[in-house]
């Protein structure tokens, strides 16, 4: 096994708690996931805070007001946040360029205590950023107008979503296009299925768009892009090229390495885990053989159990994701994760990293395996490469099956709405 230490060995590391106003600018508490460096000022701009402030309050949505969103970083500026790189790019965390920031708690809410002017409202998860102009009065509270605090999605004035490549999956794959779909990121036809040519992102490897094969031999094409899907496929149905035949060529793997390395993110489900285990063997060990490409789709089809797919009973362990399950009422714990095939058999876990290295995959989501009774498997994972991350679930993202298109969102979807805003937030460097 390429992987050391089994999972069962994991550290959980201490989750930190982010206050809800912000009266003190010398507050030291800083985002639950985020190595913040006070050794900053701040930013350029002079503030002159005062002793009276005014309770600014309101709520974070989604893209398409779908769910309330945990953890976006709300603040107040005076002038205009710079542009968000339009290129994959490390996110090293720096103070706030205000003093008048929070960050929403799990049911989206937020206040910040602001000073009476004129500002910026910015609002950000990620590289969704809504920025719009707001005035601060001499007495509150104020509810701030939702307008304001959804994120977009799409490009706008004011407006900035992530740069997104999908490979697009044969019928009984997985369809992460259509749960962005019901963020309002693309239109939806009767079917609960995206209408393609509508969606504010690039597909690939189907008519009329480029092949993936196309995207993985051209680095600087992948650098276009902040985030780039690989949902769980095999070779076949309307897809124009196989979609995990290039990762035999080492040309690929060093352009996904590099991709993740300058800080791109990697968001692959269940027999798409060639995209990072042939460039990065040294993080997750798949069933099957290592040595062989799609070893663990062979190893899933030789069980009647796994052949067609299985639910794992599972549950979050990650408390601020568990969090913003229980305030959305989809709950934490008892949750069916559909439609896995793979599974993971052990995973690199550093517990004193040296500098430059990663301390290994954090598990988000666990749950029972159907091979082995009273064996708990991890099924969502994220682990830092470089400047990039790559994130991991065993289980479609979409769990509708062999009929793609459903109503409503399913509590596994609700974990990609969750760790698509996760995934592109602010990193400490590995120094």
């Amino acid at each position: 096994m390429k992987a050391r230490n089994g999972w069962w060995a994991a550290v959980l590391a201490a989750v930190f708690s982010v206050a809800a106003g912000c009266e003190d600018p010398e507050d030291d508490r800083f985002p639950r996931d985020a190595g913040w460096d006070r050794g900053s000022d701040g930013g350029s701009e002079a503030w002159d805070v005062p002793g009276i402030l005014t309770a600014m309050r309101g709520v974070v949505w989604s893209p398409g007001h779908a769910v309330p969103i945990s953890g976006a970083l709300v603040y107040f500026a005076l002038s205009d946040p710079p542009p968000i790189p339009d290129h994959a790019y490390p996110e090293n965390c720096v103070d706030p360029p205000s003093p008048y920031f929070t960050f929403s708690e799990p049911d989206g809410s937020f206040t910040v205590n602001a000073a009476p002017g004129e500002y910026q409202l910015v609002v950000q998860k990620g590289q969704f950023r809504r920025v719009r102009p707001i005035t601060v009065p001499a007495t509150g509270p104020v509810d701030i107008p939702e307008e304001s605090t959804t994120l977009p999605a799409r490009n706008g004035d004011g407006d900035t979503i992530p740069n997104i490549a999908l490979s697009f999956a044969l019928d009984a794959g997985d369809h992460i296009e259509d749960v962005l779909a019901k963020l309002t990121m693309g239109d939806i036809d009767s079917g609960n299925r995206l209408v393609r040519g509508t969606e504010p992102f690039d597909l690939y490897n189907i008519p009329p768009y480029p092949s993936s094969e196309t995207l993985l031999r051209d680095l600087s094409r992948m650098m276009t892009y902040h985030i780039i899907f690989f949902p769980c496929t095999i070779d076949g149905g309307e897809q124009i090229s196989d979609p995990t035949a290039p990762l035999l060529d080492p040309a690929v793997r060093d352009n996904v390495r590099a991709y993740i390395e300058a800080g791109g993110r990697i968001y692959a489900t269940d027999m798409m885990y060639d995209v990072f285990e042939q460039p990065l063997p040294e993080y997750v060990d798949i069933c099957g053989d290592d040595a062989e490409l799609d070893a663990g789709d062979y190893e899933a089809w030789a069980h009647s159990e796994t052949a067609s797919g299985w639910t794992s009973r599972g549950r979050s362990v990650d408390a601020d994701l568990s969090a913003w399950l229980d305030a959305i009422g989809v709950g934490h714990e008892n949750l069916d994760f559909l439609e896995n095939f793979v599974w993971v058999e052990d995973y690199l876990v550093r517990l004193d990293p040296r500098p430059g290295e990663s301390a290994g995959p954090k598990v988000w989501v666990e749950g029972d395996f159907v091979l082995e009774r009273g064996r708990i498997v991890p099924l969502t994972m994220t682990w830092q490469h470089g400047g990039g991350k790559v994130l991991f679930s065993t289980y479609h993202t979409v769990g509708d099956g062999w009929s793609p298109g459903h109503d409503g969102i399913l509590p596994q979807e609700y974990v990609l709405i969750y760790l698509i805003m996760e995934i592109g937030v602010c990193t400490a460097p590995l120094i």
